[in-house]
C-alpha cells in the first residue's frame, strides 16, 4: 500500500496534537462553565436557555448556507499561486453571510410573531434577543475555517474552544459578584456578549494571516460559480446539525419537562468526548483530502487509515473513562443529574462509531462528491427522527438516546459502502467483511470526472 509521505504525517500528528492539547482544555472550561451556569440558575432556566441556543444552532447554518465546508475545499487550491482570489474569496464569503444574517434572523422573528409554533411562539422575547447570535455564530464559525483551511490549526481553534468557554465562566462570575437574578434571558444576553467578543478577535486573526496573501503576486483567475457546490454543502451542514440536535428537539414535542432537556444536554456534552478524536483529525483532514483530490486511490487509502487507526486509539480510552466514571462526573451537576447515566452511555456508543468506521464522509465531501455526502446523511436523520419518535414516548431521555446510537451503526454502514464504492477506500468494517468472504466481486466503481458547476 502507497505509504503516506512524511510532510503530511507530520502534519497529521502536529496538528492532531496541538488540536488534542486544546480540546482537552476545551472540555475542562466547557464542563466547569456549565457547571456554574447549572449551579447558578435553576434547571429549568437553564433549559430553556439550551432550548434557544439549539434553535440558533440551526438558524446560523442556514446563514453560512455551506460556505465554511467551501472555504475548506477551495482555499488551499488558492493558496499555491492564485492570491488575489483567495482574498477576495474571503472577503466575499463575510459579506454574504453578513447580510444573511440580516434576512434570517428578521425572517425568523417575524415567522414566531405570525405563526403559533408549538415551544417556539411562547419564548418570542427571548429569540428577539438571541438573533445576534444567529449571525455571530456563523460569522466565528466561518472565520475559524478560513484558519484551518489555511494550515493555523492552533489558531482556528483558540478563540471558539478556549476564549470562548473562559469568557463565560468570567462573564458568570461576575453576574454572581453583581448578585444579578439568574434567568433564561440573562444567560442568552450573556452568550450574545461572549459571541461578540470572540468574533471581533477571529476577524483580527483573519486579517493579520491574510496580509501576506494581499502582498504577493499570484494569478487572480476567472470568476467561478459556487452556488450548486455550496447548497450541497449548506444540506451537509444542516444535517449534520440535525443528527446532533434532532433528538434535543423533540423532547419538548412528548411533554417531557425542560429539566430533562437540561440533563440530557449534559449527558450529551459528556459523551461528546467519544466524537472528539474524529474532529481532532477534522482539523486537518479535510485540506489534505482537498489538495489530493487527483493524487490517486492508493494515497487517499492511506491517509484514511492511518487517521482512522489514531482516531480509534484515541477514543478507547475516553469510551472507558465514560463508562467507569460516567455517574460520578453527572453526579457534580446535582443528584437529578445521574438519570441520565444510560442516556450518556448509549450515545458514546453511537459516537464512538465514528471514529471506528473512518473518515468516509470527509473523502466524499473534499473530493467533489459531496452530494452523496448529503445524500447519507439525510438517510442519518430519517432513521434518527423515526426512532426517537418510536422511542422516547417508551424510554424518554434513555430511549432518544438508544435511537442515536442505533441511527449511528445505520448511519456509518451505510457511508461506508457508498464510500469505498465511489472512492475505493476500506473502513475497517468492510475490510472485516471482505476478509470473511473471499468470494466477494465487488468493487470500487471507476472514479468519473469531479463533479462541475
Amino acid at each position: 500500500m502507497t505509504r503516506v509521505n512524511e510532510s503530511d504525517r507530520r502534519l497529521i500528528r502536529r496538528g492532531t496534537l496541538e488540536s488534542f492539547l486544546i480540546q482537552g482544555g476545551s472540555v475542562a472550561l466547557v464542563f466547569s462553565g456549565n457547571l456554574f451556569l447549572v449551579r447558578s440558575s435553576d434547571p429549568d432556566s437553564y433549559g430553556l436557555y439550551v432550548h434557544v441556543f439549539n434553535w440558533v444552532s440551526i438558524l446560523s447554518v442556514v446563514v453560512m448556507w455551506g460556505r465554511d465546508d467551501l472555504v475548506l475545499v477551495k482555499l488551499p487550491r488558492y493558496a499555491h499561486q492564485q492570491h488575489e482570489r483567495l482574498v477576495r474569496f474571503v472577503r466575499g464569503v463575510n459579506r454574504r453571510i453578513l447580510a444573511a444574517g440580516v434576512v434570517v434572523g428578521l425572517g425568523w422573528v417575524a415567522l414566531l410573531h405570525w405563526v403559533p409554533l408549538a415551544s417556539l411562539s411562547d419564548h418570542q422575547p427571548l429569540f428577539r434577543v438571541a438573533m445576534i447570535a444567529v449571525y455571530l455564530t456563523a460569522a466565528l464559525g466561518l472565520n475559524q475555517f478560513v484558519l484551518q483551511a489555511l494550515n493555523h490549526i492552533r489558531l482556528s481553534q483558540v478563540v471558539e474552544k478556549l476564549l470562548k468557554p473562559l469568557l463565560l465562566i468570567i462573564g458568570v462570575g461576575l453576574l454572581r459578584l453583581l448578585a444579578v437574578p439568574f434567568d433564561a434571558r440573562v444567560l442568552v444576553i450573556l452568550s450574545c456578549v461572549v459571541l461578540g467578543i470572540c468574533c471581533g478577535v477571529v476577524f483580527w486573526l483573519v486579517v493579520c494571516k491574510t496580509q501576506d496573501y494581499r502582498a504577493a503576486d499570484g494569478e487572480s483567475g476567472p470568476a467561478e460559480r459556487h452556488g450548486v457546490k455550496t447548497t450541497w454543502f449548506f444540506l451537509i451542514t444542516l444535517f449534520t446539525l440535525l443528527a446532533t440536535k434532532i433528538t434535543m428537539l423533540m423532547l419538548p414535542l412528548f411533554h417531557l419537562p425542560p429539566k430533562d432537556i437540561g440533563i440530557f444536554n449534559i449527558s450529551y456534552r459528556f459523551a461528546d468526548v467519544l466524537i472528539f478524536p474524529f474532529f481532532l483529525m477534522h482539523t486537518v483532514l479535510p485540506q489534505l483530502f482537498a489538495r489530493h483530490v487527483g493524487t490517486g486511490r492508493a494515497y487517499t487509502q492511506s491517509l484514511f487509515s492511518e487517521s482512522n487507526r489514531l482516531m480509534t486509539l484515541l477514543s478507547l480510552p475516553l469510551l472507558l473513562v465514560i463508562v467507569v466514571g460516567g455517574r460520578l462526573l453527572l453526579g457534580f451537576f446535582g443528584p437529578e443529574f445521574t438519570v441520565g447515566y444510560a442516556a450518556m452511555i448509549y450515545i458514546s456508543l453511537g459516537q464512538f462509531l465514528f471514529s471506528f468506521f473512518g473518515p468516509a464522509n470527509t473523502i466524499l465531501m473534499m473530493q467533489d462528491r459531496e452530494k452523496y455526502s448529503a445524500g447519507c446523511l439525510l438517510f442519518y436523520v430519517v432513521v434518527l427522527a423515526g426512532t426517537s419518535w418510536w422511542l422516547i414516548p417508551v424510554g424518554g431521555i434513555t430511549g432518544g438516546a438508544l435511537a442515536i446510537l442505533i441511527s449511528s451503526g445505520a448511519f456509518n454502514i451505510v457511508l461506508a459502502i457508498v464510500a469505498y464504492r465511489l472512492c475505493g477506500v476500506r473502513s475497517p468494517f468492510l475490510a472485516w467483511l471482505m476478509r470473511r468472504d473471499p468470494q466477494a466481486k465487488a468493487g470500487p466503481r471507476q472514479a468519473g470526472s469531479s463533479n462541475t458547476e
